[in-house]
């Protein structure tokens, strides 16, 4: 019973990580700019002769071993598997791609909603993934390994390194292509946008799961 319950855990946590990068896709497909997370790979694949799901591996690995590095003996054994989770993320960032390869805005309006419609996708990934507790994807790994070393609040560091990122692909954009690409303002309307939906999410499902306890109580 207890192996079934964690395979349902299991599932649900790779479904979220699959919504996530679905809206990853959607927002690289606007070409306004993708989440922060996504910035750096979404500027490097226009760089170097790599896909950006294999970037995207690429990059969480470094962030899996900063963590390591920072925790030392308190990044528990579980934390291993991001280098294997960074792995079904960049896979399952090049297949959303793929499948969203029909997306071709050709207006600043279809743009931008395509820019709204990826950050909600990517904030209801970030949601449903956490609901399980099983272990961090990469990106959440390293802001919490900076708040406990730190002893910042999550959400300040959290936006620390998303500014960080989207200030580094920016840099990177304007050194390699002269021009902004990856990080535009749509990357700042998802730095804002995806924890205030994650947050309206979650208090959704909660007055949902209290509706459901009163209808039992009844």
């Amino acid at each position: 019973m207890k192996d079934a319950v964690l395979g349902v855990r299991w599932l649900v946590f790779l479904f979220g990580l699959w919504v996530m990068t679905v809206g990853i896709g959607v927002s690289v497909k606007s070409g306004l700019g993708t989440s922060p997370i996504s910035t750096v790979p979404a500027v490097l694949v226009n760089v170097v002769p790599l896909s950006f799901g294999v970037i995207t591996v690429l990059m969480n690995w470094i962030l899996v071993v900063l963590q390591i590095l920072m925790l030392g003996k308190r990044f528990t054994t579980i934390n291993y598997l991001q280098f294997l989770i960074a792995i079904v993320f960049g896979t399952l960032c090049d297949a959303s791609l793929m499948m969203l390869d029909f997306l071709n805005p050709t207006t600043y309006l279809q743009q931008w909603i395509l820019v709204i419609i990826g950050a909600a996708l990517v904030a209801l990934g970030v949601f449903i993934e956490v609901m399980p507790r099983l272990v961090y994807v990469p990106g959440e790994g390293v802001v919490a390994a900076l708040s406990l070393r730190s002893g910042w609040r999550f959400g300040t560091v959290k936006q620390c390194v998303d500014w960080s990122l989207v200030i580094s692909a920016a840099i990177l954009s304007l050194v390699f292509l002269g021009c902004l690409e990856g990080a535009r303002e749509g990357t700042v309307f998802a730095a804002f946008a995806v924890g205030g939906l994650v947050k309206l999410y979650r208090r959704i499902w909660d007055d949902v799961l209290a509706k459901r306890a009163g209808k039992t109580v009844a």
